[in-house]
């Protein structure tokens, strides 16, 4: 059995909507064999993350950790290729504080990267029509925090593999996407990258593809 941890976040300063919690849903709506998905929402907190993140894999000793997260000023999917080893001192978190240290470890490394193979789900989301690039870099805050905690949890072998995943704000119902560079994606088409991403990284072949998917080009 193979075991998946899925987490989104709530809202934070700036940032009333986060599409990231129905991502989460929709991977937990999965139903693949052989795969057991537990999912959670981190209030976007950085002492909450530090104690829950490392809890949840102790708790259920997952084979592949998912990220999800709002990149509220991109208009495309951003596949994370590496978590750095810094925190932003210009943004307080949800519950108004910074991070103790402009590091998240002190001596440690610049960054970590993903074992995970990003370019290949980068291209198979890409052919179905999702505009996705590589990262190199998932920010400062705390997206990229709990992503170096992920990655930490693989470099002690206690997680096969983890991968952050970028996301803009879906374009809202009735609007047009014409100018608002924000909004392209849709909130089925974020679930989709859920659902693709899930299916990547507990190996699973990528076989559900969108209606229409051939008639969609990438942005």
């Amino acid at each position: 059995m193979t075991t998946l941890l899925v987490t989104g976040f709530g809202p934070f300063p700036g940032w009333e909507r986060n599409p990231t919690p129905p991502m989460v849903k929709a991977v937990t709506a999965l139903r693949l064999p052989g795969v057991r998905i537990v999912g959670h929402v981190f209030n976007t907190v950085y002492a909450e993350v530090a104690r829950d993140l490392p809890a949840l894999i102790a708790r259920h000793r997952p084979d592949a950790v998912l990220l999800f997260g709002l990149a509220g000023r991109t208009g495309h999917v951003r596949i994370e290729k590496h978590a750095h080893n810094v925190t932003t001192r210009r943004v307080p978190d949800a519950s108004g504080v910074f991070h103790t240290s402009a590091d998240i470890v002190a001596d440690g490394p610049w960054r970590v990267p993903t074992p995970f193979v990003t370019g290949a789900l980068t291209e198979r989301l890409r052919r179905a029509g999702l505009h996705a690039r590589l990262s190199p870099s998932a920010g400062e805050y705390l997206c990229n925090f709990a992503y170096w905690l992920a990655l930490e949890a693989v470099a002690r072998r206690q997680v096969g593999r983890a991968l952050f995943v970028h996301v803009p704000l879906p374009l809202r119902a009735g609007r047009s996407a014409r100018g608002d560079f924000h909004r392209r994606l849709t909130a089925a088409d974020l679930a989709e990258v859920a659902r693709q991403a899930a299916l990547a990284v507990t190996g699973r072949d990528i076989r559900q593809r969108r209606k229409g998917a051939g008639s969609r080009r990438a942005h």
